[in-house]
């Protein structure tokens, strides 16, 4: 993430801010234009083939084909590299954008959601609005417990680290079952340096604070999958769709010439629709696994944020808990626990493979 040089002047400032909001969504264009064309190259990679396989046998027309369809391909590699370039400029983009935004509000003020800012002050926290005189809320030191977590979606050591505020729900909700509320913010410099400056404790895994660490991938003592029927089965199904288009579109272009792109783009959709069914297909379904270094679990055909890899270090203690009459494997940490469906086999197997964390 680029740091920004704080301009002194107010109006400096939001003439920054604009200017960071119109660099995420010029990135974001760029982004969206890159994938249009390379899918629209697809789409002429895809007619060049069909002009090649029924047209009458002219050499120097076929050169000429062959000549397009490279171009279309390399365009196609070239436009779908560059839209992922571009998604990763936005992603950092966006995190320039919100650090600024942050450091506008005060050098010890942190986003802890949608325009809402946690500053630290002499006594406590203070959680208001980004912009607006709304109701504030003074959580004092006292009552708050900083918890550093690494969360990491991958059985690997990288992960994205983030601080969670810990305190009596009774600051932030009227109403509630949780007898404590957690709140979490990026874990950036700015804020590991105003937790020291202000002797304030952070508890749980210590962060890299800018050190280089190898990126090691952790290697499964065992794993348990769990297939998801109704998934495969819908997975199925459009894969047979997306066949049909492919065949469709095929005999669209090759018996009606007029609308050959109109098949041209069936195809393609339908390829794109066959082999997304078939990678669906291959993730439906859940997976626990047990490592030396932690334990992992992956919800079935879901993306990221549906899975996650834990070190034990972390975890205080595992149960197994019932829940609206289901059964979960509870993994408890300090900030927090972890449900997974309850997996035959699996506790018995923690019970032996980590029996000092099991009840």
């Amino acid at each position: 993430m680029k740091i920004v040089p704080l301009p002194a002047d107010r109006a400096e400032q939001e003439k920054k801010k604009r200017s960071l909001k119109a660099l995420v969504k010029g990135y974001n264009i760029c982004l969206l234009g890159l994938a249009v064309a390379a899918i629209v190259c697809l789409v002429g990679v895809l007619v060049v083939v069909i002009i090649l396989e029924t047209s009458a046998p002219d050499a120097d027309r076929e050169l000429l084909l062959y000549i397009l369809a490279g171009c279309f391909a390399g365009g196609a590699l070239l436009f779908a590299g560059g839209s992922v370039l571009f998604g990763r400029l936005a992603q950092e983009a966006g995190d320039t954008r919100q650090d600024f935004l942050e450091r506008c509000c005060g050098e010890q003020c942190f986003f802890v959601g949608e325009g809402t800012i946690a500053q630290f002050t002499d006594d406590g926290i203070v959680i208001r609005a980004e912009e607006g005189k709304k109701e504030e809320i003074r959580v004092p030191y006292k009552d708050i417990v900083f918890h550093s977590v690494c969360t990491r979606t991958k059985p690997q050591e990288k992960g994205k680290w983030s601080v969670v505020l810990e305190m009596p729900a009774r600051y932030v909700m009227k109403r509630g079952d949780s007898p404590r509320a957690l709140i979490e913010t990026d874990g950036k410099e700015r804020l590991y340096r105003t937790l020291e400056e202000r002797g304030l404790e952070l508890h749980g895994e210590r962060p890299p604070r800018g050190e280089k660490r190898e990126n090691v991938r952790f290697q499964a003592r065992t794993k348990f999958l769990l297939p998801d029927a109704l998934k495969r089965r819908r997975s199925l199904m459009f894969a047979a769709l997306g066949v049909v288009l492919i065949a469709g579109g095929a005999l669209i272009a090759v018996f009606w010439r007029e609308m050959m792109l109109v098949g041209a783009i069936l195809s393609v959709f339908g390829i794109f629709l066959a082999v997304r069914s078939i990678i669906g297909f291959a993730k439906a379904k859940g997976m626990l696994a047990f490592y030396d270094e932690g334990i992992y679990w992956r919800e079935s055909g879901r993306p990221e944020a549906d899975r996650f890899f834990l070190k034990w270090s972390e975890a205080e203690r595992v149960k197994v808990e019932t829940i609206e009459e289901k059964r979960y494997i509870a993994v408890v940490c300090a900030y927090g626990s972890y449900h997974i469906p309850e997996v035959a086999g699996a506790y018995e197997f923690l019970s032996e493979f980590r029996p000092g964390l099991c009840e």
